[in-house]
């Protein structure tokens, strides 16, 4: 998409959080390729054609941008997102029957009629080579109901999580301790809240186990001026490169066998499972039309493996990682 048309879609969805999730979703990207020093992102627009998603340079109500980056050095795949978005959601759409974590307020906002929506937000899946470097997730958000000056409703929402194949209690406890800063900085009552709430909501509840290590997650926050909480959003936003990228740098030249790449893909079937059974803000997305089907398939791992029976030898490494997952812990 050419910068001209950018800029002028951009000016016409000046909106909360939208300049911030656009910096996150260039300036992380530049620094993941300066860190795997071979891969580049391809890019990919996408435009509404009678509520399909199709490839194409984006319309005048939407940014919708698809990144993927293949077989680097350090990263195996990465599936990132930005979007900048109006539509309306279908008629009789509630987040209750959606799936999405629901709230009194939202759903009152339906009716008959289609309901005017914005929605801007970015994401990253990360997928590493080597077994010993962990899978990691972000995505921040905006939405609101309603017409774009006065909402009816609106929020933010987001977090970021880690998914370890093999555990390192200092990565853990770095990882935390970043986003446990950001949030003290703001209010000291939201690390603990929202990292109850990561614990929570990244549960793979047909498994009895966490998907990984945890972080911080929240949705519907809006009980503050729009202006506070979009600070707080962007110093999130700023935090994830502090919180992860020193982690790979630290593993991604650690030594590994095919057993642990075999147990890497195995971790990374449960976070499959996730997607497909547990992710509300995915099933959300889709029913709604917001989401195109080729974003969560790129957030998918390159390879995964399941196997009947996958419980790890007694006191391995992988045994260890196995029951931190089944049994959350505070890390600072």
């Amino acid at each position: 998409m050419s910068t001209t048309l950018e800029r002028s879609i951009t000016q016409q969805l000046e909106l909360p959080g939208t300049k911030v999730f656009r910096q996150m979703f260039d300036n992380t990207c530049q620094a993941i390729e300066q860190l795997d020093g071979k891969a580049k992102f391809i890019e990919q627009p996408w435009t509404r054609n009678n509520g399909t998603w199709v490839g194409g340079e984006n319309s005048g109500d939407s940014i919708y941008i698809d990144r993927a980056l293949d077989n680097g050095n350090v990263f195996e795949k990465i599936g990132v997102n930005y979007v900048a978005i109006k539509g309306e959601l279908p008629p009789g759409m509630t987040f209750q029957n959606s799936g999405a974590l629901a709230t009194g307020e939202a759903d009152k906002t339906h009716g008959d009629k289609g309901t005017p929506y914005f929605a801007t937000g970015t994401s990253f899946v990360i997928h590493p080579h080597n077994p010993m470097v962990p899978i990691a997730h972000v995505n921040y958000r905006y939405f609101q109901l309603g017409h774009s000056k006065q909402p009816n409703y609106w929020w933010f929402g987001g977090g970021a999580d880690l998914t370890p194949a093999y555990l390192f209690e200092e990565d853990a406890v770095h990882f935390h301790k970043i986003h446990k800063d950001v949030c003290d900085k703001h209010d000291a009552s939201y690390y603990p809240r929202f990292k109850k709430w990561c614990d929570e909501y990244f549960h793979v509840s047909h498994r009895g186990e966490s998907r990984g290590v945890g972080g911080i997650f929240f949705d519907h926050l809006n009980n503050r001026p729009v202006e506070e909480l979009l600070g707080f959003v962007t110093d999130c936003t700023e935090a994830f490169a502090l919180a992860y990228l020193p982690l790979v740098e630290r593993r991604k030249d650690m030594n590994f066998t095919e057993e642990n790449k075999h147990w890497q893909r195995i971790v990374r079937g449960r976070y499959v499972e996730f997607i497909l059974t547990s992710d509300r803000g995915a099933r959300f997305g889709i029913a709604s039309g917001m989401v195109n089907h080729q974003s969560v398939f790129n957030c998918m791992p390159p390879a995964a493996s399941w196997a009947y029976d996958d419980q790890p030898t007694l006191g391995s490494q992988e045994a260890i990682l196995r029951e931190v997952l089944r049994t959350p812990r505070e890390w600072v």
